[in-house]
């Protein structure tokens, strides 16, 4: 068989000579890379806008809406983090759910690009808007869309990458992914949260101008390759 890293360099070769899959590997990484972002900036965001209560004081920066400062007197945050989780997993399931419904129906693109305008918007709003409910509700908008945007993703991903090179495929785009997401960490100590927020509403703009100018017809399924998720 043919060894790894010729399948490797031959897969990358295969991006970088069709716009259609330099376009699908660009959004796939920079989308994922604002899903690591988020998971940083959810938990700051929301302490800062949420509920106080008597006890230790919150920190500053990212890192630690819940760090103790030493007085006893004051206010540290009330939000239910576990529920707020179970909340954003709940979000997920419904989307993917949603997905099982009309993804026979809606070309998988016009899902991703709603997905990622969606995304732009629900990222944007708490920038301008200083409300814990109303940031809260932004947040399981974006999860409802992440629930969406695996399937619509895979299905995508089947029908523009030949199935023979799949598995090589998907490690040459975590190339990226892992580079965004390296450099996005690097940062996270000293960056605020309108800064990641900020970062990601480019990211989510960004997946919406590749998805939106990839050509008519690029996702015409390669021969061999089912209509479906890929595995």
């Amino acid at each position: 068989g043919e060894a790894p890293e010729r399948g490797i360099l031959r897969a990358a070769a295969m991006v970088l000579a069709k716009p259609e899959l330099l376009s699908l590997g660009v959004t796939n990484s920079l989308y994922e890379a604002a899903l690591h972002v988020f998971v940083f900036v959810w938990t700051p965001a929301l302490e800062r806008r949420g509920p106080r209560m008597l006890g230790s004081s919150g920190g500053g920066g990212l890192s630690g809406g819940a760090e103790s400062s030493g007085d006893p007197g004051a206010e540290a945050s009330a939000v239910p983090h576990g529920l707020v989780f179970s909340l954003f997993m709940a979000c997920k399931m419904a989307g993917s759910q949603l997905y099982m419904i009309i993804g026979d129906r809606v070309p998988a693109a016009t899902i991703l690009r709603a997905v990622f305008l969606g995304s732009t918007a629900v990222f944007a709003a708490p920038l301008l808007v200083e409300s814990y409910s109303f940031t809260l509700l932004c947040f399981c908008a974006f999860e409802f869309g992440l629930g969406l945007y695996w399937p619509a993703m895979a299905v995508t991903r089947a029908e523009l990458v030949p199935n023979y090179l799949r598995a090589t495929m998907t490690s040459v785009f975590r190339v990226p992914l892992n580079v965004l997401v390296m450099g996005c960490l690097a940062f996270a100590g000293n960056a605020s949260e309108p800064s990641f927020l900020t970062m990601c509403v480019v990211m989510m703009g960004s997946c919406l101008f590749f998805t939106s100018s990839r050509r008519k017809g690029d996702g015409s399924l390669p021969p061999g390759s089912p209509r479906g998720i890929a595995p």
